[in-house]
């Protein structure tokens, strides 16, 4: 690389990585993320599923709602390929099945079967188990006020 390349590796901490007071707040929250991201990762993984993308849809199908293929993309953030793919994969599984829309015979609508939304709670609860040990030494209060103010930040509105 480079000297002056950017993507060159500091030799010393900096104020955006090495303080948490003076640290980057969106480098911090994706940092954030991405820790308990790998988490909820290595559940799925565990559980038979790809990542929490996999969950995700079962999560969002599971709720009975009869959205559109388009309408979770959208909702989710993923792009109608890298869905489609996703989707293919959970039918082949029978965690999920795809109907056709009864008001326009060109969409398809996912439901989560039986075994999917087993799946489901099974995943669901050991990621809360697993995202509990790896907050395990914030204090609930502590924890309760993040979720309430990430909520705001992601929502652009208090709670």
């Amino acid at each position: 690389m480079a000297p002056n390349d950017r993507r060159t590796v500091p030799t010393e901490m900096c104020a955006l990585t090495g303080d948490p007071s003076t640290a980057d707040l969106t480098w911090l929250t994706h940092r954030a993320a991405a820790a308990l991201g790998d988490v909820f990762d290595a559940v799925c993984r565990e559980a038979g599923l790809a990542d929490m993308r996999d969950w995700l849809v079962l999560a969002l199908v599971g709720e009975g709602g009869q959205l559109t293929q388009s309408e979770i993309g959208a909702q989710l953030g993923i792009d109608k390929t890298t869905l489609v793919s996703l989707l293919d994969r959970l039918e082949r599984e029978g965690l999920i099945v795809r109907t056709f829309s009864a008001r326009d015979r060109r969409v398809r609508i996912p439901e989560a079967t039986a075994e999917g939304l087993t799946l489901h709670d099974k995943v669901a609860a050991a990621r809360d188990e697993a995202i509990h040990q790896r907050l395990s030494t914030i204090p609930a209060a502590q924890q309760a006020l993040l979720r309430s103010m990430l909520w705001s930040i992601a929502m652009g509105s208090p709670q």
